[in-house]
Formats: C-alpha cells, sequence, structure tokens
C-alpha cells in the first residue's frame, strides 16, 4: 500500500479536525450587549486554544512518527483509521466542555468525554506504533534499534497518562483542561517521535 496516499488522507483528516474545532465557539446572541457576550465565552475560547493546540501537535508527531515507517500494510492503514477517527471527533467534546464550563453544568460529564476520548486516541497510537515496531515489522532501516524500546515506552506511558485524566476529571473539569494542555506541552517540546528519530 500506497504510505504517501495514507499520509495524504491523514493530512486531509487533521485540516478538517483542526478547522471544524472554531465551530465549537457558538455565535453571539444578544448583541446589546455584545461585550459581556463575547468574555462570557472565554471557556469556550479555553477549550478551543486547547484542542487546536493538542490536534496539532497530534499532527507533527504523526508527520515524525511516520517517516520512520519503510511502508505500510493493511493493519497499519485499518489502525492508522483508528487514530483519525478520534481526531475528527475532537471538536465534538471540545464544544461540549467549553459550554459547559461556560454555564457551570455537567461540567463533570463534559471532563469525562473529553478525557475518554483523549485517553482512547493513546491507546490508538500505542497500538498503531506497537504493531509497527513488533520485530521491526514496518520500521525503516535508519531507525536505530536502541531507539525502539524508548519509544515503545513512550507511547504506552502516554496511555497511563491520559488515563489519568479521567481521574482529574472528577476533581475538577477546569484543571482537567489544563492538564490536557500541559501533555500537549510537553508532547510539543519533547514529542514521542525524537526518542525515534533515525541515525544520521
Amino acid at each position: 500500500m500506497s504510505k504517501a496516499r495514507l499520509e495524504t488522507l491523514s493530512d486531509g483528516v487533521f485540516a478538517i479536525a483542526i478547522t471544524l474545532l472554531v465551530l465549537t465557539i457558538s455565535a453571539p446572541t444578544d448583541y446589546r450587549d455584545l461585550g459581556a457576550q463575547l468574555i462570557a465565552k472565554w471557556p469556550s475560547l479555553a477549550a478551543y486554544v486547547v484542542s487546536f493546540f493538542v490536534v496539532g501537535v497530534m499532527w507533527l508527531n504523526h508527520h515524525s512518527v511516520f517517516a520512520n515507517f519503510a511502508r505500510v500494510d493493511r493493519p497499519l492503514y485499518y489502525l492508522n483509521l483508528a487514530v483519525l477517527l478520534t481526531v475528527v471527533l475532537v471538536p465534538y467534546p471540545t464544544g461540549i466542555l467549553g459550554e459547559a464550563l461556560r454555564r457551570d453544568q455537567g461540567t463533570t460529564v463534559a471532563a469525562l468525554a473529553y478525557s475518554g476520548l483523549m485517553a482512547v486516541q493513546s491507546y490508538c497510537w500505542a497500538a498503531l506504533w506497537l504493531y509497527a515496531s513488533a520485530g521491526r515489522r514496518l520500521l525503516g532501516d535508519s531507525f536505530p534499534e536502541a531507539g525502539r524500546r524508548p519509544a515503545t515506552l513512550a507511547f504506552t506511558s502516554g496511555t497511563v497518562l491520559y488515563t489519568l485524566t479521567i481521574g482529574v476529571a472528577f476533581v475538577s473539569a477546569g484543571a482537567c483542561l489544563v492538564v490536557h494542555a500541559l501533555l500537549a506541552l510537553y508532547y510539543a517540546i519533547d514529542p514521542l517521535s525524537r526518542r525515534a528519530q533515525p541515525s544520521e
């Protein structure tokens, strides 16, 4: 199967998902007090910014990780579809969480939905990496064997971190959003793919 075609599809899905995020911020309903209306929407804006950053970092890491694959096969294609399925869904819980925070209603359930999706997403990423790297099934020759175990540890530990955010959701929806922002920042500064760089 063509790796280029898979990456083209993935790029398109990431682009659509990150664009749809802006629709999670609803338009004002009362223009007589527009300033107050816009200020009141700050929770939706905060959820939008975090999710925009999350999807952007995922796109960057997706590109970096696939650069280490010499080829792709049908099972990897389906695993990648699972990742994309979760990416496309990000705008939905983002809108719910932002609105719940704005209304101060249903915040726990909204944060659980958001964290639950991110946890499932981390499982999909881990499954994709574990399949591709097991026995160096799809890894390129330039990928250092010494880097395979640290990269695998990074992917699997991510599932633990994102699962823990479900517990944070029970404590505070606002704190949950902050934790997701910090996790995205971590993966932006020290992405998983950095542990999987091919040798020079």
